[in-house]
């Protein structure tokens, strides 16, 4: 089955499960981007959940392929809880490379692949997870939250504008 975004040329995709605490972050900036922001015709902006992975390896094995593909989700780098920042698919610590589980971008082979053989732009908004749970805590911490609005205002701006 053929999907809307193998048609468009920038693909958004919301990461994480928001049962999970923070980790709900992308889903909730997809929707807000959705609600609140006009999305031009050759872009889909879409809620990943816990299924980028597919999303992705479907992706390189497509015909049509998007020129674009940002991926928002939540990590914890250490960093001041709600802070956005864009991630270096680069420069993800080789540990992490094939790490699926909660609060960890998808596999940065994966994004590699995207990226080098089939020239897709990789872009990764990541925000610094506030609490780190691994166990049903529906809702984002307030300085995630926060972020929320924060990130769909500058993928708007510089990626759907």
């Amino acid at each position: 089955m053929e999907h809307d975004w193998y048609n468009k040329s920038i693909l958004i995709l919301g990461c994480g499960n928001i049962l999970i605490g923070d980790d709900g972050f992308g889903p909730a900036v997809t929707r807000r981007l959705r609600e609140n922001f006009t999305i031009p015709d050759d872009a889909c902006v879409f809620d990943a959940g816990t299924s980028v992975r597919e999303i992705l390896f479907d992706t390189i094995l497509s015909d049509k392929k998007p020129t674009k593909i940002i991926i928002v989700d939540a990590v914890d780098y250490g960093r001041e809880p709600g802070e956005l920042f864009w991630l270096d698919i680069d420069g993800i610590p080789e540990v992490k490379l094939d790490d699926f589980s909660m609060h960890q971008i998808p596999t940065s082979n994966l994004l590699r692949e995207l990226r080098d053989l089939c020239g897709i732009e990789v872009i990764v908004m990541a925000c610094q997870t506030g609490s780190a749970t691994n166990y049903v805590n529906p809702g984002l911490s307030i300085p995630v939250e926060k972020a929320v609005e924060k990130a769909a205002r500058i993928l708007s701006n510089e990626h759907l504008s």
